[in-house]
């Protein structure tokens, strides 16, 4: 019996390897993303190939996680970003810690970026803003920390500032940082 179609049904697949244009299955496509991002350390190359399996795969786990890396090690930080912000709800419906810890990173990094950029155009209220989002992120976050006190600060919030410089004081005599301690005390104990 004759199945309209089904010819076409078994012929296409033939007729693609002759002509060589078969389609990527996700796990070739994964294959060759990774190899160009870690291998031939080629993070375009690689941010095209996780694409064109989140394009098969909206949902692919390893492909949005290696997106957002590749797009980190090619210096695209704000597309990054959007993927990361994306792997982390993921990460955490799955209780994978590592990729979550490794997504909220990015992100506190991300925004860490985004808060200086905005000191150095002087908007200390931006900066507080991107400062915080990175504490949410990673409330141990050292520089995250002692940005967003000098960001209250410059914002004249002494008041907010303070535990804040507490908490920089603490991490600095963690680490043996003197000059930052150094400057946390003189936060706290300003001299008239």
């Amino acid at each position: 019996m004759c199945v309209p179609g089904r010819k076409l049904r078994l012929v296409l697949p033939l007729l693609f390897l002759f002509v060589g244009c078969a389609p990527e299955s996700e796990e070739t496509l994964m294959k060759s993303g990774l190899d160009a991002l870690y291998t031939r350390h080629d993070p375009a190359t690689a941010a095209a190939q996780f694409r064109k399996v989140l394009q098969i795969n909206p949902t692919h786990y390893g492909a949005t996680y290696q997106l957002a890396a590749a797009l980190d090690a090619a210096g695209k930080s704000e597309e990054a970003r959007a993927v990361w912000e994306k792997m982390l709800p993921m990460a955490e419906s799955i209780n994978d810690k590592s990729s979550a810890d490794t997504a909220r990173a990015h992100l506190a990094d991300a925004e860490m970026k985004a808060g200086l950029d905005a000191l150095s155009r002087h908007d200390a209220a931006a900066a507080i803003v991107r400062f915080r989002k990175a504490l949410e992120y990673n409330p141990t976050h050292y520089g995250a920390n002692y940005q967003l006190a000098s960001a209250l600060d410059a914002a004249d919030k002494a008041d907010e500032a303070r535990p804040l410089w507490e908490k920089v004081l603490r991490m600095a005599d963690e680490t043996h940082d003197e000059k930052t301690a150094s400057t946390a005390r003189a936060h706290l104990n300003p001299q008239p």
